[in-house]
């Protein structure tokens, strides 16, 4: 990938002569031909895909969904939500003008906000459209070839994320929920002022900690084996952030954006501006619930203080 990550993991299950594919990577000619390369070490090809399970709705993950599905016609999996927001920009197109709006009253600047967007708009252009299948509730059993798999839903990174878990081989496919090395960047939905992305990702934690899984494939980083571990470490680390956040508002009353800047620093690239407000603002929400941190609009932006 042309981003700091590098890569995204793409995995798949051959099976009684099946391919099911869970993620595809983004839509370059690279993950093609790396895809078909792979498939071909195990005898395999593109056209013996038969099923395609998608984990969340970003591009990374899904960008080559719809080419893969015309060259073999596999069907696609993905959760309820993240099917309708694809349908949505399908039928619609792409409108970002709640999002700028959400982003101008957090104090990011309107052309950092526009390059952003149109960054933005370049990855969900770039991924190749299309139907999907099969909607994927929580706790429901799949089949991948003749091997069944639990889908569970993990919303927090994004809404609609999805982990797939091998019980019978002791493994789970993470996606971006469980990372090794980083946590996954929590954003808010502009759509949805009553979304909590970090609520809802520690609560997707609770859900999976206790997993018997011998083995965690993330979608970014090495697989491991100390899921319970990494789960308590990603918990730690949400509240030192948190405690980071309140003592910043604590120093004066600050935008979302400002306090990014006293835990993040100034000198970020302008999208991992975006991703430091994202996160700020996951942490400050739930500041909000608990009745430590207020907020008042002046001049279109919303400021926070402590209460």
């Amino acid at each position: 990938m042309p981003f700091r990550l590098k890569h995204v993991h793409v995995y798949a299950v051959v099976d009684d002569g099946s391919v099911s594919l869970f993620d595809t990577g983004m839509n370059t000619p690279d993950t093609v031909s790396t895809l078909e390369e792979s498939l071909k070490s195990v005898g395999r090809s593109l056209r013996d895909i038969d099923r395609i399970f998608i984990t969340h709705f970003h591009t990374d993950h899904c960008g080559i969904a719809g080419r893969i599905k015309e060259i073999s016609g596999a069907s696609i999996a993905m959760s309820e939500t993240d099917a309708l927001r694809i349908e949505n920009d399908r039928k619609r197109g792409l409108d970002f003008s709640q999002v700028k709006t959400f982003y101008l009253e957090q104090g990011l600047g309107e052309r950092t906000i526009d390059d952003l967007l149109q960054l933005l708009g370049s990855f969900r252009k770039a991924t190749i459209p299309f139907e999907v299948d099969v909607l994927l509730g929580d706790r429901v059993t799949q089949k991948a070839g003749s091997r069944g798999f639990e889908v569970i839903s993990v919303p927090g990174h994004t809404k609609g994320q999805m982990c797939f878990f091998f019980r019978k081989e002791g493994i789970m496919l993470s996606g971006d929920h469980i990372l090794p090395e980083i946590t996954p960047n929590l954003s808010p939905d502009p759509h949805d002022p009553a979304f909590r992305p970090l609520k809802s990702f520690l609560q997707s934690l609770d859900k999976v900690e206790d997993l018997p899984a011998m083995g965690v494939y993330p979608a970014h980083g090495d697989p491991f084996s100390n899921l319970k571990a990494r789960v308590v470490e990603i918990r730690e680390h949400h509240r030192g952030r948190k405690g980071l956040v309140l003592e910043s508002v604590k120093g004066g009353p600050k935008t979302t954006y400002q306090v990014s800047l006293d835990i993040f620093g100034p000198d970020l690239p302008e999208f991992d501006q975006f991703l430091a407000v994202n996160e700020t603002y996951a942490h400050v929400i739930e500041l909000q619930a608990e009745g430590l941190i207020r907020d008042k609009k002046a001049d279109g932006l919303i400021i926070h203080s402590t209460a």
